[in-house]
């Protein structure tokens, strides 16, 4: 019996077309050049990943009121460099407090999170479909995303799968984006409250109590989610 395809995988651009043929792979090496002249530029100043971060929150700082603006925006575009969002994360706790650092950051997460799908969903679509052919790993992804597109974005959120890899895979499969936008939301949610929270820490140590709490959330729910789908004997073979 034919598969059936995973739905939303039409990006309206015909891959014959002289548009598709030239367009994707200029626009593919202007990526890889931005992202190549940023990593230079941060290992050519020679500061470590804590000055980075200190230099960062001095500056957002700085910026007054424009503050939340630009984080929101840098946030929102960090997946496009591979910028760590953990990093991001906690230091919104640090430098705007817990609850505006919470709002913050659920807002440029989720742009970040569905900037990297739809980056996947062009760019991706054909790797993954080779991946899935040669990988024992990747066939098995395919498989959650048919049964339940949701569901497996949840799970992989839950389970601190790496942020921008199931972005950029999940696009890569096609599925659609309400799916995955709705389960980047809700997965995120524990481990995102955390991290704000042991940034925020720093300045009030019973926040990290909070922090503890939803870590042991987000586990518990991702444990329970890994034995319902299977992917825990998947993951440990």
């Amino acid at each position: 019996m034919e598969k059936p395809p995973l739905s939303g995988t039409s990006t309206g651009i015909h891959p014959g077309s002289g548009l598709h043929r030239y367009v994707k792979p200029a626009l593919f090496s202007i990526w890889l050049l931005i992202i190549f002249f940023i990593v230079s530029f941060f290992l050519n100043t020679g500061l470590s990943i804590d000055e980075i971060i200190s230099n960062f929150r001095e500056n957002v700082k700085n910026l007054g009121s424009w503050a939340p603006v630009v984080y929101v925006v840098f946030y929102s575009l960090r997946s496009l460099i591979f910028f760590p969002a953990s990093i991001l994360t906690a230091a919104s706790g640090l430098i705007f407090g817990p609850w505006l650092g919470i709002l913050l950051t659920i807002i440029g997460e989720n742009i970040s999170a569905n900037i990297s799908f739809i980056v996947g969903r062009y760019f991706a679509s054909g790797l993954v479909k080779r991946l899935t052919s040669k990988s024992r790993f990747m066939p098995f992804f395919e498989r959650r995303f048919r049964e339940n597109a949701f569901l497996a974005v949840l799970s992989m959120r839950l389970m601190w799968l790496p942020f921008d890899m199931v972005g950029y895979m999940s696009g890569g499969f096609g599925i659609r984006q309400k799916h995955f936008a709705l389960g980047s939301f809700f997965g995120t949610i524990p481990a995102l409250v955390a991290f704000v929270m042991l940034g925020s820490a720093l300045d009030r140590v019973e926040n990290l109590i909070f922090a503890l709490s939803f870590l042991i959330l987000g586990w518990t729910i991702s444990k329970c989610l890994k034995e319902r789908q299977g992917l825990a004997k998947i993951l440990s073979s």
